[in-house]
């Protein structure tokens, strides 16, 4: 029985149209022997990313019945046992028996639902000409736990929930040079508004509904909390972990100390440090929030503050601490999430704040050369003065000449004491920057 559900699953496969996609900006090797692993927060796209690599995969002329598409969360199969993984692919080849021996792509959609899963997908790595990609959710995978399970044979990509760029494409907006000098630049602002207040998870920012948004943010952190959190990793002191993941969505782009925050903590609370640094190691692992560590040594990486990010700043809205206040760190938020999809595509680049004499939101860094000085400065008129005099300093001790300061609508350069500052609109940044 379960053969034949497998086999009207496959079948079902073929016969339907793929989903209307957008197209996103993580390039995946599809050449590549390695099993290929999709991963990121819950909700991001993973799966919608597979039917993206599936039509290119078509567009490059593979045949789709060489193509085989399971989702380990259909109710039709469940449960699903691994030993019952040999029976997928003897399903394939009994309705395409002319395809053994041929190269064929399967895709197993939220594989952490079937306990053992690895040793099937090895042997089936191993033994058969198959090119395999797997997606799996934070709640029971994450990439360290893929890494181990295949022991060499996968390579993972992370997808972050949409950028501006993809952002646009999900509206109908075509990005090219023109754009910068079109009307559309007036409605692209107005979408920039939107991205800053409710981030960028593909389901928010298709709906119209602004309550409605609210709530799909809203559920998304309760489902992250209850089952990637507390249910993963056997939290007991959950009261002291919502208290943390508050703490850090409302101070985004900000320094985090666990000393600090501990002193504060103990007052309401029986715990220790450790507790808070493995609350905040979880958080990372989830990709809830992320920590950015000051440019120096790896002592002095260790005894300074981090500084919060977080991985949808649209979570900073559903937790209730929106304030047009908090523009200029949200934004700068906004840039870190850049980065980092840079980082993602490059395992060479490297993010690091700095902080001397003046302060710098970002060093990017690659190999061994300093790629970037880079400030967020929402108020140009206000704090134009103290970015400028960041980025010397750091000109000065990196030995580059060039920095860039990211407003929100000043545009232009100037040289100062021999040092280029461009001055970069954050929409333009956002969409045309490498």
């Amino acid at each position: 029985m379960k053969k034949e559900i497998l086999k009207r699953l496959i079948v079902e496969f073929h016969e339907s149209e793929l989903p209307e996609l957008i197209e996103r900006s993580m390039d995946v090797d599809l050449e590549t022997r390695k099993i290929i692993s999709i991963i990121g927060p819950r909700r991001c796209g993973k799966t919608y990313y597979l039917y993206y690599l599936i039509k290119k995969l078509i567009q490059q002329g593979e045949d789709k019945t060489r193509m085989l598409y399971i989702n380990f969360e259909d109710e039709r199969i469940l449960p699903f046992s691994v030993k019952e993984f040999d029976l997928i692919l003897e399903a394939y080849f009994e309705l395409y028996p002319e395809n053994k021996g041929k190269k064929i792509y399967a895709f197993f959609d939220e594989i952490q639902n079937v306990n053992g899963w690895e040793v099937a997908v090895r042997r089936m790595y191993d033994r058969e000409k198959i090119r395999i990609f797997i997606t799996g959710s934070n709640s029971k995978l994450l990439s360290k736990e893929i890494a181990t399970a295949l022991r060499g044979r996968t390579i993972s990509y992370e997808l972050q929930p949409f950028s501006f760029l993809e952002i646009l494409r999900a509206k109908g907006i075509d990005v090219t040079p023109n754009l910068l000098y079109s009307s559309k630049r007036f409605h692209i602002k107005k979408l920039l508004n939107e991205y800053m207040k409710f981030g960028g998870f593909p389901e928010v920012v298709l709906e119209n509904d602004e309550t409605t948004k609210i709530r799909i943010l809203q559920e998304y952190l309760n489902t992250i909390f209850f089952r990637d959190l507390v249910e993963r990793y056997s939290v007991r002191n959950t009261i002291l972990l919502k208290e943390i993941i508050r703490f850090l969505i409302s101070n985004i782009s900000r320094y985090f100390s666990v000393s600090k925050f501990y002193k504060l903590a103990k007052q309401n609370f029986k715990v220790t440090k450790r507790t808070i640094l493995n609350y905040c190691s979880y958080l990372e692992d989830v990709r809830l929030t992320l920590f950015v560590k000051k440019f120096g040594t790896l002592k002095e990486q260790m005894v300074n503050p981090r500084k919060i990010y977080c991985i949808d700043v649209g979570f900073k809205t559903a937790s209730g601490f929106y304030t047009s206040e908090d523009l200029g760190r949200i934004a700068e938020n906004l840039v870190f999430l850049k980065l980092r999809e840079r980082q993602l595509r490059d395992p060479l680049v490297e993010i690091y704040y700095w902080k001397q004499k003046q302060e710098v939101d970002f060093i990017v860094k690659r190999g061994k050369k300093i790629e970037e000085i880079i400030q967020v400065c929402w108020d140009v008129e206000e704090a134009k003065e103290r970015e400028i005099k960041g980025i010397l300093n750091a000109a000065e001790f990196f030995k580059i000449k060039k920095g860039i300061i990211i407003t929100w609508d000043f545009e232009g350069e100037e040289l100062i004491e021999g040092v280029k500052i461009e001055y970069v609109p954050l929409w333009k940044w956002l969409l045309y920057s490498k």
